[in-house]
């Protein structure tokens, strides 16, 4: 019976020292998972927009697959802001006004699902181009908010 209690010791060290490395690194690991979902997200507002300033490279399925892309990830990466430890580029204000961070993310996501839908029916780069704008609208208002310069 002693050597089962030594193991079930054992074994609850090590869980709790595993819990305490992982917490450490995970607060890092969100901070690159935010900044490489936003890095992911320029890029994509970085093609749509070359198909709107430029009409006649609109294609349908690519501009949607974009914007759609942009939708699918809207609704974890906020979760990466869970913890005001390390803030990475982040202000203050993300936590210390966490009701207005909210508020700007959620003008963000109703900006991705409305470019996703319009690009869901889009025959022209005319069709998806202010949703687009409200798109970079909200991105900048928020980062004007709440990131570092």
């Amino acid at each position: 019976m002693k050597s089962f209690s030594k193991v079930v010791a054992a074994f609850a060290i090590s869980a709790l020292a595993l819990t305490a490395c992982s917490s450490k690194t995970q607060t890092a690991d969100d901070i690159k998972a935010r900044q490489d979902i936003m890095q992911d997200w320029r890029i994509s507002s970085d093609i749509m927009k070359g198909m709107t300033e430029k009409p006649e490279t609109f294609d349908a399925a690519a501009f949607k697959e974009q914007a759609d892309s942009i939708k699918a990830s809207t609704d974890h990466v906020w979760s990466h802001f869970a913890d005001a430890a390390n803030k990475g580029k982040a202000q203050d204000a993300v936590w210390s006004d966490a009701a207005g961070f909210k508020a700007k993310a959620d003008e963000f996501n109703a900006a991705a699902t409305a470019l996703s839908d319009a690009a869901a029916n889009a025959q022209s780069a005319n069709d998806v181009s202010a949703p687009l704008g409200k798109l970079g609208e909200s991105c900048g208002s928020c980062h004007k908010a709440y990131k570092q310069p």
